[in-house]
């Protein structure tokens, strides 16, 4: 019998429509909630590193089958950073190299200078995603080594943790009584708190898309991978670490 799956993002389907980079002021707007999430996740190349405990944390989207985190933003350098330029009178070839070795735009120009750029979200040529997948059992090599021959994946890693996830239709229920994002994120916030704690393996696909493509189009990509591979459908909500650049 074949299987059956159903990938969708949990945000409205009007957002969904738009291109990613129209979405980024709503994507951004759910990744710097600083939430009280059940779970913090933090992946290999967080613990491996050395930092003395100087970490940031992103809030995810709740998904299907678990939740999405977009972990970078590709910008085309030479446009923003001609903007950038005018705005702080800067020579633009500093900002550009700046911009190149990955030194974020909070660190290059105060908040106040960055909303004087007209739509931030027209610079974002690219993006770099995760898309955390709890799983009925752990893949074997040969399904991830399967996953990672396709184009747009560029690594897959596999965490066995203990996760709290809550039935996607009950998230669903929240994001139709919301009127606003901080409105939705602070519901689930509460429904979250109730979720029992399950140990289990959760799949981190992380990869890369163009953003000149919908959130539509992303989440059918998603949905080709979780038909492929034992996912479990239920909603998770974490603190995903990350380091600082």
């Amino acid at each position: 019998m074949e299987k059956t799956c159903k990938y969708r993002i949990l945000i409205s389907d009007k957002v969904k429509q738009l291109t990613i980079k129209e979405a980024y002021e709503y994507i951004d707007a759910i990744q710097s909630f600083k939430g009280d999430w059940p779970l913090y996740l933090a992946p290999e190349e967080v613990l491996a590193a050395e930092r003395g405990g100087e970490v940031e944390s992103i809030t995810p989207i709740p998904a299907t089958y678990g939740a999405l985190a977009f972990l970078e933003f590709y910008v085309d350098e030479e446009r923003l950073a001609e903007e950038l330029a005018k705005l702080i009178r800067a020579e633009a070839v500093y900002i550009r190299g700046a911009l190149e070795r990955g030194v974020p735009l909070h660190r290059l120009a105060p908040a106040h200078v960055l909303e004087e750029l007209e739509d931030l979200g027209e610079y974002i040529r690219g993006y770099l995603f995760e898309a955390g997948i709890p799983l009925e059992r752990a893949l074997t090599k040969e399904e991830a080594s399967r996953l990672e021959e396709i184009p747009w994946v560029t690594e897959v890693e596999v965490l066995e943790t203990e996760m709290f996830g809550v039935e996607p239709r009950a998230v669903e229920e929240q994001l139709e009584r919301s009127y606003y994002v901080g409105e939705y994120l602070r519901r689930l916030e509460r429904l979250f708190m109730d979720a029992a704690p399950r140990k289990g393996h959760l799949a981190l696909i992380r990869g890369t898309g163009d953003a000149s493509n919908t959130l539509e189009h992303l989440e059918s990509s998603l949905e080709e991978i979780v038909c492929k591979i034992s996912a479990k459908e239920f909603t998770l909500m974490y603190a995903r670490l990350v380091l600082p650049i």
